[in-house]
């Protein structure tokens, strides 16, 4: 049954807002008294009658008069197409559809449209035109009828009439006529097309199941498939198009197909029976193809194939592709000629050409193509092929992979000894593809008699049963596969290493203890089976390598860490993507580890190259870790925009896959991005996305939970809730410290809650944190880390009164920011150090902070970080009116500035105070928080530092411990005066 209805033209243009205005611009022109030629022109089933429709219903709107005509192919009479076009609308036998119509004749009907209201003539197909009509239109378009007259003409160019070809392009040229190129739709457009013909049900079709994210990835597939065509999508939708049998086969439906093709098989009849001949040989042989190969397989003689090849040509059915190969038109057409060729066609045609290949000895890949359409009627020799096939695919095409060996299972019959490695490797490739239950369903099945197999089957099904379960986030099913499949490997002996079945046994089962967050575990397991430090040949040596560095990376074991990841990533890098392919995840935990080790570009390049190597084999669980890696890495370097966009793309496949945490991290890490590029406007928004994150990953014990904490923290430090942040960090992790299990982040996930302890009015726990933090970074000696472990004790100084302690360091942390490649908390932290260096550098050097984070918070498109600096700013100000005029925060030899200027007039120190640093001051030395200060005056902390530093400079002292004994001295000096 098709997927869509029969009509061609169902609803307004997609993907054609160019294309209308061009047209628009020909119907103004008609509306103010001129005249217009337009010329429509693309290849075949791109748009072009949908566009003269589309021009039809803006004419009608005019009330000009309208004609519509096509071009009738062969024997028509001179003029015929604009014969039929006014004869329909003159009404019958004002024009003789037999007669001819002369150019003079033509003219003259021209210039009586093109009076009063005017008129518009729109001619479709003008490629099959007789030459009568090509000469009237060659006519019209050269020397254009004057007044209100429109003229379109739509055509395929590659068969249109030189001279009207040469027409057109002169009145392009000189301004005489608008061209309108139908050229191929984006996906975007297509896609959109999709969901309205097919009603949401393409990934239906397909057998998907994997909802609204595989549905966008069915569509952008079929969009790929159609190249473009509107036409085409519709005839691959009404085929049952299902990506895992594209490009092999057009869908399950070749009835729908053929139905939908009419058009195009009514084109295929015209040809001569060589061409016919020829055209289908060439459909059974596939894209590109050589003549020869279609002479051996049509059974032609050599000449009358190339005779036919080049009326094929001149038809655009074929293109020669310079090389001496040919190819069909487009894709889709080759399919409909192969569905169009009878059985016994089809069925002769292929058996010669697997005997043609099979000579030549082509590889199984080439000749799957055939050998499918022989089962049934040679399978013993067609299984046999396929399952070959599917083996040297898996790894870069795991749709065709599963697609084959399926095939070839039903032809294999049960008990055989080439059943079981079969039935592994459709696991395999329907573990690529996302199709996990089903895996499962599998490969438990094998493991039903695994006692019959080879030790190396075995491990091999082990494998693939611990990788499912992995995958569906079972991790004690998948590590208790692991073990039981570990228990199995034969011991090497001593000095030998362990077969290359053992070790992706033990890759598997370390990768299943890494997403546990057991990394320790998973370090001594390699460490143990595996010789690493032997020079790795094999992809699988390769990853479990790049594995053990994410351990390494991940525990802070920095020096044996850099020294790895050089190792691992020039050995990465010297695999071509077909051997990367084997072992994709490799790609996934180095970019993880050149994370930790803070090489944000070097992670970058290596997991977008990882995300084309498993892209193109549709591996998702892969693809899904290269999308949250990728987003971690930018929010890190501050790229905020392509940050959220990764974080999108992997919410959306870690829901079509049912991975929970991978949704919580998603999240995560788009808060993270948001929090930043959005504001204060939208906290709420942000907070509540931060606390789905939360509630996502909070009841799993692992690896991605573990991030995703430790990011929403951060969100809810900064979006204004420092209790949230604390309660994530040490609560929200069934009570275990978020920071201090991630030893590779500790520094600045310390950091994090040293802060929302400070703006919680704890400093105990605020200095007790920030110490954590500055152990932990003086063992992994980063400069990101570093910078933040230094940001937490400066706040911590300027929270004590210290402004002149915190400025150093806030200093010195941004350089180090900088220096890690991490601009935006660069610039959080110069607007968080400007109100110590306005106490201790002067009004003018803050200002200079604060430009300096302002212009990069611009680049970055950090709008937090831009609010900050504006209400830094303003706290600076006030601070300035309440205070002195001084650059340099002195009051000797100053002016003050504003009302509440200090006043040297016998009140001891306290009268080199303003009333509002009074007021401070005895607050603070009544024992009360920067913060319950700022609460009790309408101010911020921020500008309730600022203040306690300028009164620590004024009165002498260091902290605020010291403030009763001045404070109360002139208390009481006070009170004596004024007895």
């Amino acid at each position: 049954m098709p997927l869509i209805s029969p009509s061609r033209f169902d609803g307004p243009l997609v993907g054609r807002d160019a294309e209308s205005a061009r047209l628009e611009q020909a119907v103004s022109m008609l509306r103010l008294g001129h005249g217009a030629v337009v010329e429509v022109v693309g290849d075949p089933g791109m748009g072009k009658t949908s566009l003269l429709t589309a021009l039809a219903a803006m004419v009608a709107g005019t009330g000009t008069r309208l004609a519509r005509g096509n071009a009738v192919r062969g024997g028509a009479a001179p003029g015929q197409i604009f014969a039929s076009a006014w004869e329909e609308l003159l009404g019958p036998g004002t024009l003789d559809r037999e007669a001819s119509l002369d150019p003079q004749s033509a003219r003259a009907l021209a210039a009586g449209w093109a009076v009063g209201a005017g008129g518009a003539v729109l001619l479709d197909d003008v490629q099959w035109c007789d030459p009568g009509s090509v000469e009237i239109a060659v006519g019209l378009v050269r020397n254009p009828v004057p007044g209100p007259f429109l003229l379109a003409l739509a055509h395929r160019p590659r068969q249109t009439s030189p001279a009207l070809l040469a027409a057109l392009d002169d009145g392009v040229r000189i301004g005489t006529v608008i061209r309108v190129e139908a050229a191929p739709l984006a996906a975007d457009a297509l896609c959109e097309l999709a969901g309205r013909w097919a009603g949401g049900a393409i990934a239906k079709a397909a057998g998907t199941g994997a909802g609204t994210a595989a549905d966008e990835a069915c569509d952008h597939r079929l969009g790929e498939a159609a190249g473009g065509s509107p036409r085409n999508l519709r005839i691959l939708l009404a085929g049952g198009w299902d990506p895992v049998l594209w490009p092999f086969q057009a869908g399950g439906d070749p009835g729908g197909l053929l139905r939908e093709a009419a058009a195009l098989t009514s084109e295929l009849d015209l040809v001569s029976a060589d061409a016919g001949v020829v055209l289908r040989g060439a459909a059974i042989l596939g894209d590109p193809f050589r003549p020869e190969d279609v002479t051996e397989v049509c059974g032609l003689p050599t000449d009358r194939v190339l005779a036919a090849l080049g009326e094929l040509s001149r038809a655009d059915l074929v293109r020669a592709r310079g090389d001496g190969e040919f190819v069909f038109r487009d894709p889709v057409l080759g399919h409909v000629v192969h569905e169009h060729a009878s059985f016994s066609e089809q069925s002769a045609g292929h058996r010669r050409a697997l005997d043609l290949l099979v000579k030549r000895d082509a590889a199984a890949t080439a000749l799957a193509r055939h050998a499918e359409n022989l089962l049934g009627t040679a399978s013993e020799t067609a299984a046999p092929i396929l399952a070959r096939a599917a083996a040297e695919v898996v790894a870069r095409d795991p749709a065709a992979a599963a697609h084959w060996s399926r095939l070839a299972l039903e032809y294999i019959p049960h008990g055989g000894s080439a059943r079981p490695e079969l039935e592994i490797l459709l696991c395999r490739a329907l573990i690529a593809v996302g199709r996990l239950d089903e895996a499962r369903t599998l490969v438990h099945r094998v493991l039903g008699h695994v006692a019959d197999l080879p030790w190396q089957l075995a491990l091999r099904a082990y494998g693939a049963a611990a990788d499912v379960e992995r995958l569906l986030c079972r991790y004690a099913e998948a590590e208790a596969i692991a073990a039981t499949a570990l228990s199995l490997l034969p011991d090497p002996g001593p000095g030998k290493t362990l077969p290359l079945e053992a070790v992706m046994m033990v890759y598997e089962y370390a990768l299943v203890q890494t997403l546990r967050g057991d990394h320790v575990q998973a370090r001594e397991m390699i460490r143990a089976a595996v010789d690493t430090t032997a020079r790795p040949v094999h992809p699988t040596e390769v990853a479990i390598r790049c594995l053990e560095l994410c351990q390494d990376s991940y525990l802070g074991d920095v020096e044996t860490a850099v020294l790895a990841m050089r190792q691992c990533a020039n050995a990465v890098d010297a695999l071509a993507d077909p051997q990367a392919g084997q072992s994709p995840e490799m790609f996934a935990t180095l970019g993880i580890a050149e994370l930790y080790l803070e090489r944000f570009d070097d992670a970058s390049r290596h997991l977008k190259r990882g995300l084309k190597v498993a892209s193109g084999g549709t591996q998702l669980h892969v693809v899904l870790h290269l999308l949250l890696a990728l987003a971690s890495v930018d929010v890190f370097s501050g790229r905020l925009e392509t940050s959220t966009e990764w974080a999108v793309q992997a919410e959306r496949l870690a829901t079509a896959i049912g991975s929970e945490e991978g949704v919580g991290l998603a999240k995560a890490v788009q808060a993270s991005a948001m929090i930043w590029t959005r504001g204060q406007r939208d906290v709420r928004e942000i907070l509540a996305l931060a606390e789905s994150a939360i509630a996502d990953v909070e009841s799993h014990r692992s690896w991605w939970a573990l991030s995703a904490l430790g990011l929403a923290a951060q969100v809810q430090l900064l979006g204004g809730d420092p209790e949230g942040a604390l309660r994530t960090m040490l609560e929200r992790a069934d009570g275990q410290d978020v920071a201090a299990a991630q030893p590779a982040l500790e520094p600045s996930l310390k950091g994090v809650m040293a802060m929302a302890a400070l703006r919680c009015g704890d400093l105990a726990a605020a200095r007790r944190w920030t110490e954590d933090a500055e152990s932990a970074a003086a063992r992994l000696a980063l400069p990101g880390q570093t910078a933040s472990a230094m940001r937490a004790r400066a706040a911590l100084h300027l929270a004590d009164g210290r402004p002149d302690l915190a400025v150093d360091l806030f200093e010195r942390a941004a350089d180090r920011f900088e220096r890690a490649g991490a601009p935006i908390q660069r610039a959080w932290t110069q607007a968080m150090g400007a109100a110590a260096a306005d106490a201790t550098q002067g009004h003018d050097a803050a200002l200079v902070w604060l430009d300096a984070a302002s212009v990069a918070a611009d680049a970055l498109g950090a709008l937090w970080v831009q609010e900050d600096t504006v209400r830094a700013r303003a706290e600076l100000e006030i601070g300035r009116g309440d205070g002195d005029g001084d650059a340099d925060g002195d009051t000797d030899g100053g002016s003050g500035v504003g009302g509440d200027a200090p006043q040297a007039h016998g009140d001891g120190p306290l009268g080199m105070l303003s009333e509002r640093e009074r007021e401070i001051a005895a607050l603070a030395a009544e024992g009360m928080r920067s913060r319950e200060i700022a609460q009790r005056l309408f101010l911020s902390p921020r500008t309730v530092e600022a203040h306690l530093g300028r009164v620590y400079r004024r009165l002498g002292v260091s902290s605020r411990g010291e403030l009763p004994r001045i404070i109360g001295n002139q208390g009481e000096k006070g009170s004596k005066d004024g007895a």
